[in-house]
């Protein structure tokens, strides 16, 4: 009996060794549809050994180290598979929106255009060139590529949502306002786009509409954005006579972003407005000591209600 179990032993582990790096490449994309990604690194660790030039594995692995938040990484395993095969798109596609991420915009337009010499029908290069072009200020050639994408892929989300910020630039409220709602519809969580719907509705008058995209804009909205969703609610609610609701907000404002003038003088306004003139003559004091130029405006409601 032992010296069955030692033939069979034996028997697995040659079989282990004939094993392809196909195989553990394949495991490890079970382990990732799992959430199991550290077991998934080992495994593409093993397809990678097996065979050096493996752009899917090495671009895999990256996408795991990127997810796990170790950047450097993920762009040297990028790096790597586009070394391995040089017209392996994906990899030049993910370092480009990595670098996109640390805001490398220039850098990762480099990589993209490298792609797309490769591949000029190559969707996601396309969307993400758009966005690095928008974010470069060319606005004319972001627009082509938007557009482009979306003509290959209309549920390109981000596609929508940086083309109606061109549209806004370009006073057309219009088209910006049916690309937002697009946007919306595929992806009810976009909180950028809420956002910038209510700014559209709230140039054009619409402060109840405006207030109601804004409070879903500052339920969806992270750290880094409740201050700007919070100001903006306050203010459509201020318009449309909730002053309470404009006062809890606009002090939320302030509290996430201390000392914007603009947010201390609308906190006076919607005091002013509730008949507090003595919390509304101490935030008008506030906002003319930070708005430098503009202090004689907040000076003069200062005076117009007694102060």
């Amino acid at each position: 009996m032992k010296k069955a179990i030692a033939i069979f032993i034996g028997l697995l582990a040659l079989a282990a060794c004939n094993r392809s790096p196909e195989f553990y490449f394949h495991r490890a994309n079970l382990s990732v549809s799992r959430g199991k990604g550290m077991q998934a690194i080992q495994d593409y660790n093993k397809a990678i050994l097996l065979k050096r030039n493996f752009p899917e594995a090495l671009t895999a692995r990256g996408m795991i180290y990127e997810h796990m938040g170790d950047r450097q990484k993920a762009e040297q395993d990028y790096k790597h598979a586009i070394a391995a095969q040089k017209d392996y798109i994906p990899a030049y596609n993910n370092i480009a929106a990595l670098l996109m991420d640390k805001g490398n915009f220039r850098e990762a337009a480099d990589y993209l255009n490298q792609a797309l010499e490769i591949n000029r029908d190559y969707p996601y290069a396309i969307l993400n060139r758009g966005i690095s072009y928008y974010k470069l200020g060319k606005y004319k050639a972001a627009k082509a590529d938007l557009t482009r994408a979306l003509r290959m892929n209309p549920k390109f989300e981000m596609a929508l949502y940086h083309r109606a910020l061109i549209f806004k630039k370009e006073r057309n409220n219009e088209a910006a306002m049916q690309d937002l709602s697009k946007a919306i519809e595929l992806n009810p969580s976009a909180g950028l786009a809420w956002n910038e719907r209510g700014k559209i509705k709230y140039y054009n008058r619409d402060y109840a509409g405006a207030a109601q995209d804004f409070k879903k804009a500052d339920d969806l909205a992270s750290k880094d954005m409740k201050a700007d969703t919070s100001f903006w609610l306050a203010l459509s609610a201020y318009q449309i006579g909730y002053y309470e609701q404009a006062l809890e907000s606009s002090l939320l404002a302030d509290e996430m972003k201390p000392g914007s003038y603009q947010t201390l003088g609308l906190i006076g306004d919607i005091y002013a407005k509730m008949g507090d003139l003595n919390n509304a003559g101490d935030y008008y004091e506030k906002a003319a000591e930070k708005a430098g130029s503009k202090a004689g405006f907040y000076r003069a409601r200062m005076a117009a209600i007694g102060r």
